[in-house]
């Protein structure tokens, strides 16, 4: 059953303004950016509104609000939190020296936590990944060993201004070519995924809207 004729009003309102939304971003392959403009602002708005509700849903309401609310007077570092945000919150109308300190407070743990997530959630498990454990075979061995290479490669090629020698000189460009070989093999990934994404979406107005392909 296509768009066109479909089993019910939310199923054909809902196929027709999907297949709109879809014309209208492919549109912009033909050079109408001004009705695409629009849609990429309607995706940010609900982008953002999603974030936000599940903030608040997920975060802010059990983990601030529920515990304040049954125990106001025993949990003082939340109110500490309440106090830093309000203060981040109001950085444009307060003077400098009042925002300065929670500003600098709430970027630094912002950025502390985002660097802890990367060496917990990227680093740590890759290094551990390239480690060559024992009784896995030959094969498995070899295959540790060469992504211990390769990661220690890249690590060194992000060692900039101080004194190395041409032993680590070398290392570092090697690394570099590595990291351009990854970024070139996730970019041609990317491209990929977006041709198949492509397709899907030309299908579904052929088949799902049209009813043009079974």
């Amino acid at each position: 059953m296509s768009g066109l004729f479909g089993d019910g009003p939310a199923e054909v309102v809902g196929t027709w303004v999907a297949a709109l939304v879809t014309l209208v971003v492919l549109g912009s392959m033909l050079g109408e950016r001004r009705v695409f403009g629009w849609s990429q602002h309607l995706l940010a708005g609900l982008a953002t509104g999603f974030l936000a509700l599940v903030a608040i849903r997920e975060v802010i309401a059990p983990r601030l609000v529920e515990p304040l609310a049954a125990d106001p007077g025993g949990r003082p570092e939340l109110w500490g939190g309440v106090a830093l945000v309000a203060a981040a919150a109001a950085a444009p109308w307060l003077p400098r020296r009042i925002t300065a300190v929670p500003t600098s407070v709430a970027i630094g743990a912002l950025a502390a936590f985002a660097l802890a997530g990367a060496v917990v959630g990227t680093l740590l498990p890759q290094l551990g990944a390239a480690i060559a454990r024992p009784g896995g075979g030959l094969g498995a061995t070899a295959v540790g060993v060469i992504g211990a290479v390769v990661t220690g490669l890249v690590l060194i090629g992000f060692v900039h201004g101080v004194p190395r020698g041409r032993i680590l000189t070398s290392a570092a460009a090697v690394g570099r070519w590595l990291l351009i070989v990854g970024i070139g093999a996730w970019l041609g990934y990317l491209v990929l995924s977006r041709l198949i994404l492509l397709l899907d979406r030309i299908g579904f107005l052929l088949g799902d809207w049209l009813g043009l392909v079974p």
